[in-house]
């Protein structure tokens, strides 16, 4: 392969809410079906208020955010309060609930801020975000503010801590990867709206007894409780109790991950034994008793019976399951139902740093992954993620929803649009039927009644979801899901950053102009090579994505300014690094300026677990400056033939005449 050395002509630009026009989010706050008057309504980006406006007598707000998306918080003081990634122009309704007796709980994922937070960038064409030694608090104050809206909005925030924060050089002797991060992430925790952080996991124990001691001390000074670990396995199962407007939750953590397949495992066992750890000239002793909670039934009903004798509302965290997968192994299941069945009212699970679904059993709700949330991980199913919003009461469950969460850098941020749209499906596509999509929102929805089917009749070819899913279709149809969640390189994350082309490869260089250059004032980007330039100009996924189906369809539309060479290459893997085993490149023809589409049929090699997709762009020949835009990116992988429906699939294709069964979605069914 060519070298990959080079820019393209697509900009990283940092905007402030002074560039462009302003434009503003408009639509209604009530009560369940009564207007809200007099209800705040504040735009943030990046932690900070950019806009602030109430609604008037009829409940109606019109905020401006500027020229991209925003976080923007609908508070009152009867009620509590909610906050959406919202995008100027858009119109959404909301609806707040009271307040009295009931407390509103966030729930975020997997927590690290060290290892590749900290590294020199090894790939020119990928941002991410970095800490800095020299300004440590404030880059992670800057890292967390990009949900910090989100995170404060709710009473009572969690978030699975995965990591010991210590400046202590001990590591536990049996670990391959292990993790710290720095002290002062404490404070800056709490200062984002965190209220409570789950020890019981794989790397709480990753510096051994100084490290937990370290952790828990930051922690107690910053004011965010913890449980899950601890130097007695007595105070590793204790639950931790919070309050809020007179409604107690307790929160148990424990984990399935305590390395008993190690010489030395990291869970708190009742046992006097210990053994010592050799670092430099140096000994540690490190009493067996140190450690983290293991989940066992056992444990799991001492937890949480000691926590219904202190709590109203009782809360379970569960760090299990098989990495990467979505779906909970029977193990984690077990466990579940029996923290359920002792008094459980809600089972918040992580570890496989991908998003689960959501469930409810007996009552009470269950989450079965909830993903990474501040994670340095480079594998493209990791970043999707959401928080889970709950309001509770003493009786139980009285609302949920999901907002649906980008990692991008490393970095979470708000998503607004058809990306939105498209994780809430995908969420959607693997929860039960309690929870149904409203307003764009995947939302807890037990007792309404579900609409009616609908048959459809497709127009030839493919056809893609606007709103509605499959339920069913004919033997003639067959569905798939869109791989490249962003190939439009429209601006549909809360962040600071113009048409960044989140989630993509290429070379990042500024320009003077922030706005839309595809097609049909669509996001696009663009690919620029001068006859200086030595190499070829690149652009391809954030990484390669895994594939199980066997039949896909590659397909965008592009156009040139002149003759050149312009090439497609796809290329297929066995793993997640490595060099490809096979790969097959195609030319792309010269345009005049003029959109054109392309469309390839791809079948997936056997043994090929992963692909990655490339266009190239070589230094122009007989003119200055060659130029390639492409926009509608679009990588569809189809399932088998004996797959007829299901939430999570948004393309269909099948000849002119066939016939599907959708639910309606919001009153509306749609397909184009």
């Amino acid at each position: 392969m060519a070298s990959l050395a080079g820019c393209s002509k697509r900009l990283r630009k940092i905007v402030s809410d002074s560039d462009g026009d302003k434009t503003a989010a408009t639509g209604t706050v009530t009560t369940e079906n009564d207007p809200l008057s007099n209800a705040s309504v504040t735009a943030y980006r990046n932690g900070s208020e950019i806009a602030q406006t109430t609604t008037d007598v009829d409940g109606s707000y019109d905020i401006s955010l500027g020229s991209f998306p925003a976080w923007v918080r609908f508070d009152h003081q009867e009620y509590n309060s909610v906050t959406r990634a919202l995008s100027p122009g858009s119109t959404r309704n909301i609806t707040l609930e009271s307040g009295e007796g009931a407390v509103s709980l966030a729930f975020g994922g997997d927590a690290m801020f060290g290892r590749r937070y900290y590294e020199p960038r090894d790939d020119p064409l990928r941002y991410y975000y970095r800490l800095q030694p020299s300004d440590r608090r404030d880059s992670h104050d800057r890292l967390l503010n990009s949900v910090s809206p989100l995170l404060g909005d709710a009473d009572i925030t969690s978030i699975n801590l995965e990591t010991p924060l210590t400046t202590s050089e001990w590591r536990h002797p049996s670990k391959t990867f292990v993790f710290t991060s720095h002290p002062v992430a404490a404070a800056a925790m709490a200062n984002a709206g965190i209220d409570y952080a789950a020890l019981a996991n794989t790397h709480a124990f990753d510096a051994l007894t100084p490290g937990l001691e370290e952790t828990v001390t930051a922690l107690d000074e910053a004011e965010v409780a913890h449980s899950g670990a601890g130097l007695e396995p007595s105070t590793a199962i204790s639950p931790a109790v919070l309050e809020r407007d007179g409604v107690t939750v307790g929160f148990v953590s424990a984990t399935t991950t305590a390395g008993r397949q190690y010489d030395r495992d990291w869970a708190a066992d009742e046992t006097t034994a210990t053994y010592t750890v050799d670092r430099d000239g140096e000994t540690l002793t490190v009493q067996d008793r140190a450690g983290v909670a293991e989940a066992t039934p056992e444990t799991i009903r001492a937890g949480v019976q000691a926590a219904t004798e202190r709590a109203d509302v009782v809360v379970t965290q569960i760090h299990g399951g098989e990495e990467y997968q979505r779906t909970p192994t029977q193990e984690l299941q077990d466990l579940a139902d029996t923290a359920i069945a002792a008094g459980s009212d809600l089972v918040v699970n992580h570890h496989p740093h991908v998003s689960g679904g959501l469930e409810t059993r007996d009552g009470a709700l269950i989450a079965w992954s909830m993903g990474n949330l501040f994670f340095d991980q480079n594998l493209w199913t990791t970043y999707r993620s959401f928080v889970l919003q709950v309001t509770v009461t003493p009786n139980g469950i009285q609302s949920a929803r999901a907002e649906p969460i980008l990692i991008e850098g490393y970095a979470p941020r708000g998503v607004t649009g058809p990306l939105r749209n498209r994780l809430t499906w995908e969420l959607a596509g693997l929860s039960d039927s309690s929870f149904t999509i409203a307003d764009d929102t995947l939302t807890y929805q037990p007792s309404v009644e579900r609409p009616p089917q609908e048959q459809l009749t497709l127009d030839g070819g493919i056809q893609r979801r606007v709103r509605g899913w499959i339920t069913d279709s004919d033997d003639s149809v067959q569905v798939g899901r869109e791989r490249f969640i962003t190939g439009s390189f429209d601006d549909h994350d809360v962040d600071s950053d113009a048409y960044e082309g989140t989630l993509w490869r290429y070379g990042r260089e500024s320009r003077n102009s922030d706005q839309p250059i595809g097609q049909n004032d669509s996001g696009g980007i663009e690919l620029v090579r001068v006859r200086a330039n030595e190499n070829r100009a690149l652009l391809s996924p954030w990484n390669r994505l895994p594939v199980s189906n066997e039949e896909f369809t590659l397909s965008g539309t592009y156009r040139t300014n002149a003759d050149g060479e312009l090439r497609l290459l796809v290329s297929w893997y066995d793993d997640t690094s490595g060099s490809s085993f096979q790969s097959q490149e195609t030319s792309l023809a010269p345009t005049e300026r003029e959109w054109a589409n392309f469309s390839v049929e791809l079948e997936r090699p056997v043994d090929a677990t992963h692909i990655d997709v490339f266009l190239f762009l070589s230094p122009p020949d007989g003119v200055n400056v060659l130029r390639a835009a492409f926009d509608s990116l679009s990588l569809v992988e189809w399932e088998p033939a004996d797959v007829k429906g299901g939430r999570q699939f948004d393309t269909i294709r099948g000849p002119s005449g066939a016939t599907i069964r959708t639910i309606p979605v919001d009153g509306e069914v749609r397909w184009q």
